[in-house]
């Protein structure tokens, strides 16, 4: 039976239900920059870093803050919002499913669009930060999902072919950047996205409740 031999994460929305909150996040920071972002707009950018949303937002509101600019402002706001949650939720069965997958052996990698001192915040408090062997976000990578580079750049930290890794997004930009980077693309199910945004995925999980080392070889042998 043909297997990954290493299994790559997106880590808002897929390890962390973090989604919700980033999207709330984003509500009060297009307000605080006097913009009024209609919902069609705001959800191109799910799964998308910074610089693809306020490069954008520039081009849609005439914003006078450069790109650096709001991101410096963006990043400080979600790093105090997170800090202040007192409690962080994982998906269901994440801790599980990483427990098994080290057990069988499997490389494992987080590819992320958020910032990298939000990526230590949010791992670190939710206790992941020790199950990956990389963790690798846009800004290090240099282009943003729905860009392949992040995806790419894991692989390349772990030491495994593109062809050879499986995937867990949730959202239409990160499930194209696995596309295009070559790799079998699990779309995890959430509140946030609909079906048919996801439809482009290889395959569609509604959580991680079941699923094994075994259950993923085969489904990526049959597909």
């Amino acid at each position: 039976m043909r297997r990954p031999e290493a299994v790559i994460f997106d880590m808002d929305g897929v390890l962390i239900d973090s989604e919700p909150i980033h999207y709330e996040i984003e509500k009060q920071l297009f307000n605080t920059l006097g913009i009024s972002v209609p919902e069609e707009v705001h959800r191109l950018y799910l799964g998308a870093a910074g610089d693809f949303m306020y490069l954008d937002l520039k081009s849609r509101f005439d914003l006078s803050q450069s790109v650096n600019e709001l991101l410096a402002f963006d990043d400080q706001f979600r790093c105090q919002y997170f800090k202040s949650l007192a409690l962080l939720n994982l998906n269901d069965g994440v801790i599980l499913l990483l427990n098994r997958l080290k057990s069988a052996g499997m490389k494992l990698a987080v590819a992320t669009s958020s910032s990298p001192e939000l990526v230590k915040i949010l791992l670190d408090r939710s206790d992941l930060s020790s199950y990956f062997d990389a963790i690798v976000t846009t800004t290090e990578a240099g282009k943003s999902k729905p860009a392949p580079e992040v995806y790419l750049l894991a692989a390349l930290k772990i030491g495994v072919s593109s062809d050879k890794c499986m995937v867990f997004e949730d959202s239409p930009n990160g499930i194209s950047a696995a596309k295009s980077a070559g790799m079998y693309c699990i779309a995890v199910e959430t509140e946030s996205v609909g079906l048919d945004e996801l439809a482009q995925a290889d395959f569609t999980i509604q959580s991680f409740n079941g699923i094994t080392p075994d259950r993923l070889s085969e489904i990526f042998a049959v597909n």
